[in-house]
């Protein structure tokens, strides 16, 4: 799944997204998740993988593309990127925006 985050728009991931990989493609996106103290600046080509359950934020800190699928990397899929049992089984999108 791709989500484009316009500077200052957060989407917020929540339900469980243990299993899920989230790689940022353009941009500069900020990462904070209940239960973990650090927040996360990821840059192009970087990635995080949840591996604990807890509503997580995401920001575009600059204009960016984020992808998020189940369990791998996603250069490193064989299978399509769309898999919506696979990615939003469990969890619920909730984007918030400058100008919403």
């Amino acid at each position: 799944m791709e989500i484009r985050l316009p500077k200052n728009e957060t989407v917020r991931i929540e339900g469980d997204p243990r299993g899920l990989v989230l790689c940022c493609r353009e941009g500069i996106v900020w990462l904070t998740q209940e239960g973990d103290d650090r927040d996360r600046f990821l840059k192009p080509g970087e990635m995080f993988g949840f591996t604990q359950g807890g509503a997580a934020v995401i920001e575009g800190y600059r204009d960016a593309l984020v992808t998020i699928v189940r369990g791998a990397h996603p250069a490193r899929r064989r299978e399509p990127a769309h898999d919506p049992a696979g990615i939003e089984a469990g969890i619920r999108l909730v984007y918030h925006g400058a100008d919403r």
